[in-house]
């Protein structure tokens, strides 16, 4: 199912895949740089404001002598008749422009850089855990790109959520709805950038093939028969998750060797066996495979797992 995503995304973008997903990439860089910016310079200009004992003040254009004003004591401040505020408007800017003691700054300092540091801490380590800074092809590119941009509107609606100053319950209500909702959207495009990564080649084991058509497997000896050793396995997936998952079981030669697995390993993999008709109503597939391949004594051998495939290769390869 992913698969068949990817490929509609490119053939809806055609050759403009690349100039999308360069343009969505470096457009969420530059949006996470201002998110990470933006604070540290505010958090700065309120602690000089706080040094300096600036302070907000009502500013309004005079009705008399038409000079823009501080309003102070209710009078203008250069013609100096009154002027006559409704009582809501005072009590409005009352709340709003009261000094706050120096103690509920640094409270307030104190959790914004907390917020802060756990902001870059978690962004550090979903740019580590995807190899952000090198996304393997235009389309993982992309989707990072529509991730990073999701996480930088989580963090501004979650900073407008706990911040401790500003802004009614229902205010906040709505952002833990917009939070939620863009969580949702982040999680899918994770998984999207992360099955769309190129695929890597996995070495299961290193197989030297001696004299006599004998495989060492784990200082164990598997004598051959007409040069040919099978590898046998569970092959776990889920389509529409994009799960796949190779259960290494045993080696086949003149005789079945199995491999070493503790007790609740082995529990696990006979029930996961036993009941792999009933997960298939899930979207869940259990199947036991068998590989056979042809080698050759006196040659050390890899078995890799590549692009949901199992093979054989020389290990000079």
């Amino acid at each position: 199912m992913l698969r068949s995503l990817f490929q509609a995304v490119e053939q809806f973008l055609g050759p403009s895949l690349d100039t999308a997903a360069n343009t969505v990439y470096w457009l969420s860089i530059v949006l996470l740089a201002h998110r990470l910016l933006s604070p540290l310079l505010r958090l700065r200009m309120e602690w000089l404001s706080a040094r300096l004992k600036l302070q907000d003040s009502v500013v309004m254009e005079c009705p008399y002598c038409h000079r823009e004003t501080v309003v102070h004591d209710g009078q203008c401040a250069f013609c100096r008749k009154s002027l006559e505020l409704p009582m809501s408007v005072r009590v409005w800017h009352f709340m709003r422009l009261r000094r706050q003691p120096i103690w509920l700054h640094w409270i307030r300092w104190t959790w914004d850089s907390l917020g802060l540091a756990a902001f870059i801490a978690l962004t550090i380590a979903g740019f580590i855990a995807l190899h952000a800074w090198a996304p393997a092809g235009p389309m993982q590119k992309l989707f990072i790109g529509v991730a990073l941009m999701c996480w930088v509107a989580i963090s501004w609606l979650v900073g407008r959520v706990a911040h401790l100053g500003e802004g009614g319950p229902m205010a906040r209500l709505r952002d833990t709805v917009f939070t939620c909702t863009l969580a949702g959207v982040l999680a899918a495009m994770l998984l999207l950038a992360a099955e769309s990564r190129a695929p890597q080649e996995l070495v299961l084991w290193h197989i030297p093939v001696g004299e006599g058509a004998i495989a060492r497997i784990d200082n164990r000896a598997l004598t051959l028969t007409q040069g040919v050793i099978g590898f046998e396995y569970l092959q776990v997936d889920h389509e529409l998750l994009g799960y796949h998952r190779v259960i290494p079981l045993a080696f086949l030669g003149a005789e079945r060797l199995e491999l070493t697995h503790s007790v609740p390993e082995k529990w696990f993999l006979d029930t996961l066996w036993k009941r792999g008709q009933g997960y298939s109503e899930h979207g869940l597939s259990v199947r036991s495979r068998v590989e056979q391949f042809n080698v050759i004594p006196n040659q050390q051998y890899q078995l890799v797992e590549r692009d949901k495939q199992v093979f054989f290769r020389p290990a000079s390869q």
